[in-house]
């Protein structure tokens, strides 16, 4: 009876370590994840509490998070949550800064008051045109129709809003039930290449230097012979500057996952991480890099106040994007690195601001060679996938030995990406005069292949060979549709 008794007590112990482990470590990250995604998907994207839980929260996602209870306070624009009464987190909606996490309710006031005054953005509608005459229409119309639609009877693909530009137009838009093209819907990594294009407007307009320069961070310059000190932009928007971080976001205890919904100070956490590799020879993607860099941003800005309004007043109001926020922590501080939202046809102005090679309007807004400089290979990135906060290559565009993929429908080479949490991306791609737009909640990788979908489309249009004025010439499509 000896061996029942230990085994039982063994059982026991065994209990008490697990419950501990909840409340100690997870129980903070589910609170502070469901308090923060609730109130970006209530107040900033405008859905309903029950859809903000049942689909944003808990759909295909760790079932541990049923056991964390929210409570939506719509009059004041809270989310609060909790488990069992126990590491309560809340989050405050605030006007042009979205929701923001918080320990403390007494600071909720504070949050509030510091929330920037932004002047209305003059709509900029993207113009819209039709499919062009040359494209198989019913292969075009059935490539979105799948993509809208699930692939089995489990819904698991939840795509949200498709928008597909052509030479700068519309031709193409589709969207699921209680979204429209002015939802704003959340693009989580795509905020990366959103915040590239916020540091080459800063560099047009003399607020930064090169890209070779170090950045400014106090804590790095303010110590005698920080190794961090020679950091440059060129590593962070690289991702090799050498940064210890962990971005694996199964793991609660991660830097990533304690980053974003557990530490109150986002970019206060991202500059405290200590020298791994020597900057500029290990590639490492990490949302570390782009929340140092936002706080290099603000070192340079001459008050909390300015830094908010440079998303605005330089890139949003330019591209009269209207239905966009980057949110922040309680600090105030971007969270560049996750956490923007913007409609489909927003995020797909960031596309063809970069097709257009920084130009809108005929205006200069990115320094001339800024796009090239995005597009080309980071040198520490192996077989060339990433760029400067652009993927160049889509998941699956190779297999386990890295090969290129061959079968199926192809993307052209000259293609990139800004690519999200959960199935978000921007494909941009200039041989065809192409931005398509793809956001969705789609946790499991499998039920929706991103390569294919753009691929497919890419397929049915024409190479851009030459433009002559307003002249355009094609190569003749004789790629075959995937359908």
């Amino acid at each position: 009876m000896t061996w029942i008794k230990a085994t039982f007590i063994g059982l026991i112990l065994l209990g008490i370590l697990v419950i501990s482990a909840f409340f100690i470590w997870l129980a903070p990250v589910g609170a502070g994840y469901t308090a923060k995604i609730m109130c970006s998907a209530i107040f900033v994207n405008g859905l309903s509490s029950d859809r903000a839980r049942d689909e944003d929260v808990l759909a295909d996602n760790n079932p541990l998070l049923s056991l964390i209870t929210a409570n939506v306070d719509l009059r004041h624009q809270t989310v609060s949550a909790h488990a069992f009464g126990f590491r309560k987190r809340i989050a405050v909606f605030r006007p042009n800064l979205g929701c923001t996490l918080s320990d403390d309710p007494a600071r909720i006031e504070q949050l509030r008051a510091t929330s920037p005054l932004i002047r209305p953005i003059p709509a900029q509608p993207l113009r819209t045109a039709s499919v062009p005459g040359n494209i198989d229409r019913r292969a075009f119309n059935n490539i979105l129709a799948d993509a809208m639609d699930e692939p089995g009877t489990d819904i698991s693909r939840r795509s949200r809003a498709i928008v597909v530009l052509h030479r700068g137009k519309v031709i193409a838009e589709r969207y699921a039930p209680g979204i429209n093209a002015t939802t704003p819907l959340p693009g989580w990594s795509m905020t990366k290449s959103v915040f590239n294009a916020l540091l080459g407007r800063m560099q047009q307009e003399h607020m930064i230097p090169g890209v070779d320069s170090p950045v400014l961070i106090n804590e790095w310059q303010s110590r005698v012979n920080d190794p961090r000190a020679v950091i440059t932009y060129d590593q962070l928007l690289h991702m090799s500057s050498g940064l210890e971080f962990d971005e694996s976001y199964w793991n609660p205890l991660s830097d990533v996952v304690q980053m974003l919904f557990v530490e109150p100070a986002t970019a206060g956490f991202a500059v405290t991480r200590p020298l791994e590799h020597k900057p500029g020879e290990y590639f490492s993607y990490n949302s570390g890099a782009t929340n140092v860099l936002s706080a290099a941003m603000r070192n340079i800005s001459r008050s909390i106040l300015s830094y908010q309004h440079i998303p605005f007043d330089m890139l949003f109001r330019p591209l009269g994007i209207r239905n966009a926020v980057i949110e922040t922590d309680q600090d105030g501080y971007f969270i560049g690195s996750s956490f923007m939202h913007a409609s489909a046809r927003d995020w797909a102005k960031i596309g063809q601001l970069f097709l257009q090679d920084g130009v809108w309007n005929d205006e200069q807004l990115l320094p001339p060679d800024w796009v090239k400089y995005s597009v080309t290979p980071a040198p520490a990135a192996p077989n060339g996938i990433y760029g400067a906060h652009w993927w160049l290559q889509l998941p699956g565009s190779r297999d386990k030995d890295g090969n290129a993929r061959v079968n199926g429908p192809t993307i052209p080479d000259d293609a990139f990406f800004a690519l999200g949490h959960d199935g978000q991306i921007i494909s941009v791609i200039p041989s065809k005069e192409l931005v398509i737009v793809r956001l969705g909640l789609t946790r499991d990788g499998s039920a929706f292949d991103q390569y294919r979908f753009v691929g497919s489309i890419s397929a049915l249009f024409p190479d851009i060979v030459a433009r002559n004025g307003d002249t355009t010439v094609e190569v003749e499509n004789t790629a075959q549709s995937a359908e």
